[in-house]
């Protein structure tokens, strides 16, 4: 069984798309990717940090497996 292509958690992870919020600072439009957990503010320089609910990478044993290692570091805060 290929977890990655079978795992519908993972796939928000795998599959990744913008998502665009407004920067708390000046309002401009951030986009942020679905597997990034911060990005910068164009206009002003702010960082921006996206809001990431509990998902499977935070309890499957397989997550490394599904979405990679170094990926899942990331994802959940750690410094590769």
């Amino acid at each position: 069984m290929t977890l990655g292509s079978n795992c519908p958690g993972a796939r928000l992870f795998r599959e990744v798309r913008p998502e665009y919020i407004a920067c708390p600072r000046c309002g401009h439009e951030v986009e942020i990717w679905s597997d990034e957990l911060v990005a910068r503010c164009l206009q002003c320089g702010q960082v921006v940090p996206r809001e990431r609910g509990a998902s499977c990478i935070d309890w499957c044993s397989h997550a490394a497996e599904c979405v990679g290692a170094q990926k899942l570091r990331r994802l959940r805060g750690k410094k590769d």
